[in-house]
């Protein structure tokens, strides 16, 4: 058996019934939550591209993806696939396996049958412990703008991102309608933004300012 095998064979076996005792559906390696608002979180397990059949490298991507980041990436890229993928995600975040010193990338390592049993394993415990209250947290609107407000979006910090995180804010607030706040937050994301990316800014503060206007 390949170490792909192994792996999809224990992600079957341990991480898809953690999954679905918590409400996701799928199947290995990916598996998914929506809300009545049309929300996603998304749980994939990334195999790395230099595995090979006997050496494996994989690791926990999350993600939370609201409907209006969603409707705004379909306006951006004419169209979403079938199914939410975890890079269209507006919070994105990483699992690692326990143990991995703060700030490292660090990834499961399969060899076999029984590592990938012990990989499995210990994503369930990341997963319960970091993964599904996150991502369930998240889905709630009002704790995903706290959680942007906060300034962390996983990878993403407002410290280095200013103009996208009072995008993000405002992208959330125009599903209230339009108020001060969002013009305030509109202004400044279109102003602290590169050259190369006014336009793309511009775009996105009326686009913004439309769907706020069609909330009211």
């Amino acid at each position: 058996m390949t170490t792909q095998a192994a792996l999809r064979a224990a992600l079957r076996d341990v991480v898809s019934p953690a999954a679905r005792a918590e409400g996701f559906k799928g199947s290995a390696p990916t598996w998914r939550m929506t809300n009545a608002l049309g929300d996603w979180a998304v749980v994939n397990v990334q195999s790395s591209a230099y595995s090979t059949s006997e050496s494996l490298r994989c690791v926990i991507n999350l993600a939370v993806a609201p409907a209006p980041w969603l409707a705004w990436q379909q306006q951006s890229l004419g169209s979403l696939p079938k199914a939410i993928t975890e890079s269209l995600g507006l919070y994105r975040h990483r699992l690692h396996p326990t143990g991995t010193p703060p700030g490292t990338d660090g990834w499961w390592e399969v060899g076999g049958d029984r590592d990938a049993s012990a990989a499995a394993t210990d994503m369930t415990e990341q997963l319960a412990i970091h993964g599904w209250p996150t991502l369930k947290r998240l889905m709630d609107r009002e704790a995903l703008l706290d959680q942007i407000r906060c300034g962390d979006l996983g990878y993403m910090k407002a410290r280095n991102f200013g103009a996208f995180f009072a995008r993000a804010e405002a992208l959330m607030l125009a599903e209230n309608g339009s108020s001060p706040r969002l013009e305030e937050l509109m202004s400044f994301g279109t102003a602290n933004v590169i050259p190369a990316q006014h336009d793309n800014a511009v775009r996105f503060a009326e686009w913004v300012r439309n769907r706020a206007a069609r909330s009211a």
